[in-house]
């Protein structure tokens, strides 16, 4: 395992307004093991996070997880894993952004919107 690089840090942790670190390294990994982009990755997670704070999807929608600030501090890594294996809601987001918002649908496009395929807070 190595430490995450800054836009990795950015991605996994403030960007998702998560200050555990811990959370932010083991993500870190799981996308570096995966093959998977840290920042894609963390731009889909905080897109979810904005739909379901709109009320666009629920726990039902998540598996169960519920996709706040809190909650993502202490299941980050366990999140990441699920789109790198695409098991659950995790299929959902495994696409990025924009396929994620497609699918979730309710208008979750227009939080998307405007990106050309870049996720939320990198364009």
């Amino acid at each position: 395992m190595h430490r995450p690089e800054y836009e990795s840090i950015a991605a996994l942790g403030g960007l998702l307004m998560n200050d555990n670190l811990e959370a932010v390294v083991k993500a870190n990994d799981i996308c570096n093991r995966y093959g998977i982009d840290t920042m894609s990755t963390g731009g889909t997670i905080a897109l979810a996070m904005e739909c379901y704070e709109r009320g666009l999807i629920t726990r039902k929608d998540t598996d169960g997880i519920e996709l706040t600030l809190g909650q993502m501090r202490r299941r980050l890594w366990r999140f990441t894993e699920k789109i790198a294996k695409k098991e659950g809601f995790g299929a959902v987001l495994a696409d990025g952004a924009e396929k994620a918002a497609a699918r979730i649908g309710k208008g979750a496009e227009k939080i998307c919107g405007g990106y050309t395929g870049q996720e939320p807070g990198f364009s």
